[in-house]
């Protein structure tokens, strides 16, 4: 998977989260409409704090993997280069908390632009970098 990939990946996981969340919504209907309110719902429709969590999740865990990959692939022989988190978040611009807050999805591909153009010159022979 490289650049352009990773935003359709959690595009599609969007996506699934919430025919998901369609899903739960009618099964719930479906059993109030069976068995009433009298008793504790069987099915738990997720809320939006439970969906905000499972996507910044997601969201943290996609941008680890992705900084993962480019260390690996940058290594030189068993060296991983060290990316700053912080630091490569705020050139690129990537703030889970805003994004969840606005609604937006960070942008996962310019993440991974933005290593390949930090890291992509690291053990080039001097002159080529």
């Amino acid at each position: 998977m490289e650049s352009g990939m990773f935003n359709h990946f959690i595009q599609t996981f969007i996506d699934a989260q919430t025919a998901a969340w369609r899903h739960y919504a009618a099964i719930a209907a479906t059993e109030k409409r069976l068995f009433g309110d009298a008793t504790g719902p069987a099915v738990r429709v997720p809320g939006a704090a439970q969906i905000e969590a499972e996507l910044r999740l997601v969201y943290e865990t996609l941008a680890l993997r992705i900084i993962e990959k480019a260390r690996d692939r940058f290594a030189v022989g068993r060296a991983r280069p060290t990316v700053s988190r912080s630091e490569l978040y705020r050139r690129a611009g990537f703030d889970i908390d805003r994004s969840l807050a606005t609604g937006e999805v960070p942008d996962f591909d310019l993440l991974w632009t933005m290593l390949e153009a930090q890291l992509g010159n690291i053990g080039a022979p001097a002159g080529e970098r």
